[in-house]
């Protein structure tokens, strides 16, 4: 599984215990064992193909994963 894989694997699950929820930058990083450049490159990756939101300007980076990156996940847990 890749980083981006992980990552919303991740914001996947976490939308799934509670659809109101966003994950920190800093509890990907611990999650997936990343520096802070890594996750902020990973998550700006995901936001311009538009599977997630967050607020690059932030120093404490908030992300949701938005409705085509759920249709991602689910997409590849059904094997496409």
């Amino acid at each position: 599984m890749s980083f981006s894989s992980a990552v919303l694997s991740h914001l996947a699950a976490t939308h799934r215990a509670n659809p109101d929820a966003e994950v920190s930058g800093p509890e990907l990083q611990h999650a997936l064992g990343l520096d802070a450049g890594a996750v902020r490159r990973l998550v700006a990756d995901l936001a311009r193909q538009g599977l997630v939101e967050w607020d690059p300007h932030l120093t404490n980076i908030w992300i949701r994963i938005t409705d085509k990156g759920l249709a991602v996940v689910e997409d590849r847990s059904l094997g496409y």
